[in-house]
């Protein structure tokens, strides 16, 4: 049988700015050690490092480690490689003075806003491995006169186009007629219309109400992309003349608008359910807004999928509750479409061939770890391929994986199982793809609520559930919002898949709680009770 290294820390300690820890392992030795960095990139190499007599000891100067420069922020856990390459992280001795999720021992120079370094000893909440979490901040170099001349024009230039802006719209609505038949859809996330704007549209035509209203719309990619100067002004003169503007999810340029009261501004938010905290629910917290934002203030409908998700969306948003309508969300509604199922299918099985003889399907839709787009990432070490490459073959199953967009980096499927796993990263609209999933595998996605309607098992592997919780928290402890229950292992996740062990009748209470019509009419109330009433 072959013997497993463990290696636990007996004690950590700072002197002067050399940390110092000091264990014990197990096993025939040979290790080296190195502090990995959560999420890829840096690895630190210590200064020094003994083995012997099952002993260990290591130094890392905090301030020169890196190429001689200070350690740089992020979280950075102790790690050996043994003789074989096999790795193996390490783990706090009991009794020692590191309780969980507490900062000790800890080394902190300069002050928070200036040049400030600070380094605590922690324990993983999930797991008890032993980690660094370092911050290490320098304040912007003081740029050059012209430099500081130029960043004032630009600031006070943004101001006074941000104020011409609400005086030109301001302007065009107090002195131009509205017709009381015009939609602006629009949406600072998409190149062109989709989702539940989509849906609504699409719908509209359908029932030949594109002969009552007029049309209009703005559509960019992402919140950054610029417009020509004619479709900025275009799209000032029509935020001040449409009748209802129906948007989703955040788009700049309507927050610093105040719309007339009878101008109604519609927020077809893409997301079902009430899940991950989102604006205000995150104070404290990494990408909260600020305390008197006017971000998500000026929307006058908000239609959702229960009065459960209208209590989460209005906190989150600071509105009155009056102005949630638990209608249902229109994205929703192909899961009770017979004819678009039929054609979903055939699309996906036309991509992923396999699917469609396998005995079973099974998808891995795992969220992001990270703030946000710009820093996100995922522990791909915690998903074996091989051995789940091994269950597709025994039970003549596929794995599709379709790790969340925000995730630059591709998942590295084996080459032995390229016959069985396969990469579905490509595909923009992952409803689609549900339907030929047997059983969906997920963390923290808000996937969750669209597959219920399938009323089909899935199973949630949180192996960080503690620290994602600290970091990002959810609306509701995470083992109430769950239909099912949490694993924290591979070897339980594949146990679970295994004995397919699945509560449907849980199933049937996390729909009822989050869904108020699950009837696939909610493109049409949505017609009906915030356009045309």
């Amino acid at each position: 049988m072959e013997e497993k290294v463990r290696v636990q820390i007996s004690s950590v300690y700072f002197r002067r700015i050399v940390l110092h820890i000091q264990g014990t392992f197990s096993g025939s030795g040979g290790l080296q050690a190195e502090f990995v960095r959560e999420g890829g990139g840096q690895r630190l190499f210590p200064q020094t490092q003994t083995y012997e007599d099952g002993k260990f000891s290591l130094t890392l100067n905090m301030l020169s480690a890196e190429n001689e420069n200070p350690v740089h922020s992020g979280i950075y856990y102790l790690e050996f490689t043994d003789s074989q390459g096999k790795r193996y992280r390490a783990y706090a001795e009991d009794g020692l003075c590191l309780e969980e999720g507490k900062m000790l021992p800890e080394l902190e120079f300069g002050e928070p806003g200036k040049k400030y370094f600070h380094s605590s000893s922690r324990l993983d909440l999930d797991t008890g491995e032993f980690y660094l979490d370092v911050t290490y901040t320098l304040p912007p170099s003081r740029p050059s006169l012209v430099r500081r001349i130029l960043q004032n024009i630009r600031h006070r230039l943004g101001r006074l186009r941000e104020r011409l802006f609400r005086g030109y719209v301001g302007f065009f609505s107090r002195h131009k007629k509205r017709t009381g038949n015009t939609i602006l859809f629009c949406s600072a996330s998409r190149g062109e219309i989709g989702g539940n704007e989509k849906f609504v549209r699409d719908r509209m035509v359908e029932r030949g109400l594109d002969q009552q209203f007029t049309f209009r719309y703005d559509f960019v990619s992402g919140i950054n992309v610029k417009r020509s100067l004619w479709k900025f002004f275009r799209l000032g003169y029509w935020l001040a003349t449409s009748d209802i503007i129906i948007l989703d999810d955040y788009y700049p340029q309507i927050y610093v608008i105040d719309f007339p009261p009878d101008v109604k501004v519609i927020q077809a938010w893409h997301a079902c359910g009430a899940f991950k905290t989102v604006g205000l629910e995150r104070m404290g917290k990494p990408g909260a807004p600020e305390l008197d934002t006017r971000i998500h203030k000026n929307y006058t409908h908000v239609p959702v999928s229960s009065m459960h998700s209208a209590l989460h969306n209005a906190e989150a948003f600071g509105l009155n509750l009056d102005k949630f309508y638990p209608i249902g969300v229109p994205r929703t509604d192909i899961f009770f479409n017979e004819a678009y199922r039929q054609e979903a299918c055939r699309q996906m099985y036309e991509a992923f061939p396999a699917a469609k003889t396998a005995k079973k399907v099974y998808l891995y839709a795992p969220t992001f770890r990270g703030v946000n787009a710009r820093d996100a990432w995922f522990p791909f070490d915690k998903v074996d391929l091989r051995r789940w490459g091994d269950f597709c073959r025994r039970t003549q199953s596929v794995l599709l994986v379709k790790m969340h967009p925000f995730v630059p980096q591709k998942v590295e499927i084996p080459a032995e199982y390229a016959d069985c796993i396969f990469d579905a990263a490509d595909l923009r609209e992952v409803n689609d793809l549900l339907f030929i999933v047997d059983v969906l595998v997920t963390d923290y996605s808000s996937i969750i609520y669209e597959f219920s309607l399938l009323r089909r098992p899935m199973y949630f592997y949180a192996f960080d559930q503690k620290m994602y919780e600290a970091s990002r928290d959810f609306y509701e402890p995470f083992d109430q919002i769950i239909p099912g229950k949490a694993i924290k292992t591979f070897d339980g996740l594949m146990e679970a898949l295994e004995k397919e062990n699945f509560d449907y009748d849980e199933l049937d209470r996390f729909v009822e709680k989050n869904f108020a019509c699950p009837d696939g009419k909610a493109t049409d109330r949505f017609i009906d009770e915030l356009i045309l009433s």
